[in-house]
């Protein structure tokens, strides 16, 4: 039987969650229509051990894939390209899934040719599991199960990690290949392809439960600033990514990489702002807005963050109060 979806599971030392992870895939409606890829990078504790007597017990249906450490990049590009389903989706092994919901994605891949599928997800707060819809990509006039040109409702929405199922086919035909040994490559992820979406499909039921209050979770203001450098390497990439098509893409296109090269630049002074002020500092600041102002003016127009607002309109006089404020909200 064909499958239909691959399930990419990035796993690192997650001994105290993959179970949870791989029995939210787990239902005889759908079962025979997945791959589950359990790509365990290079984990020192008993990942690999758990993950294999589902292998043994679910022949056909999870596979394990024993690897050494590159890194969550690393990790999705072993699932790209050992993956043979019609579609993929990349899990966390730390995180799962609504099973109901994925039941639902499954059916629909069965009757769509749409090139992305967009889910929104659950933020599960790790201690209480309270949950907290969050949604992104909606927008006036949405009709779910319906087939969209990607150019006619891109400028309305940004297609997350944790929403996208992606053709399979636009991965591995186009040689999609994130970062390794980095952080912050879920935008390389989502970035990389839109050169080759021509459309896209909305469900409304929440699929992915990503899980929150990981001391590990590379968005924590602290890890942030230990991964500094990744940041402004995922950042780079990006911009090659736009200066390489920015001649050939559609405006609608254009627009969205500016967007989301907006965010990335934004995110990258909070970075600088979350250190100790100082001179050097500053300078980052100033030299990354000079930067995006002279050879990038759509991307710096599109910046509408107002810590960033209140630090231009202050000529960056503002500098060292926006820093405290920052530091003192993060708890740092």
């Amino acid at each position: 039987m064909e499958k239909l979806l691959t399930i990419s599971v990035a796993a690192y030392n997650v001994e105290k969650y993959i179970e949870e992870c791989l029995v939210s895939f787990l239902n005889e409606a759908f079962i025979n229509n997945i791959e589950v890829l359990i790509i365990n990078d290079g984990s020192t504790d008993n990942t690999a051990c758990i993950s294999a007597r589902y292998e043994e017990k679910y022949p056909g249906i999870f596979r394990l894939v024993n690897k050494k450490n590159g890194g969550h990049g690393s990790a999705v590009n072993c699932g790209i390209s050992e993956a043979k389903g019609r579609y993929f989706k990349t899990v966390d092994g730390d995180d799962w899934v609504d099973t109901g919901a994925l039941r639902e994605l499954i059916d629909f891949i069965k009757v769509t040719d749409a090139d992305v599928i967009s889910t929104d997800y659950w933020w599960v707060d790790d201690k209480t599991y309270k949950k907290t819809k969050e949604i992104k990509n909606t927008f006036k006039g949405l009709k779910y199960r319906k087939k969209y040109k990607f150019d006619r409702v891109c400028s309305d929405i940004y297609i997350n990690m944790h929403a996208m199922a992606i053709k399979t086919e636009i991965l591995q035909k186009n040689k999609i290949k994130l970062d390794t040994h980095c952080f912050y490559v879920d935008a390389e992820y989502v970035l990389f392809p839109v050169p080759y979406i021509k459309t896209i499909a909305f469900l409304p039921k929440p699929v992915y439960m990503y899980r929150l209050g990981l001391s590990t979770q590379s968005m924590d203001l602290l890890n942030m600033q230990k991964n500094c450098q990744n940041h402004e390497k995922v950042l780079s990439r990006i911009v090659q990514l736009y200066n390489k098509n920015k001649n050939i893409l559609s405006n609608p296109k254009k627009e969205y990489l500016e967007k989301a090269i907006a965010k990335l630049v934004t995110s990258q002074i909070k970075i600088y702002l979350s250190y100790p002020a100082s001179k050097e500092n500053k300078k980052k600041i100033t030299r990354i807005e000079n930067i995006i102002r002279k050879k990038y003016p759509e991307v710096y127009f599109k910046m509408t963050n107002k810590a960033v607002f209140m630090l231009r309109s202050s000529n960056y006089m503002l500098y060292g109060i926006a820093s405290i404020v920052l530091r003192k909200a993060a708890g740092l």
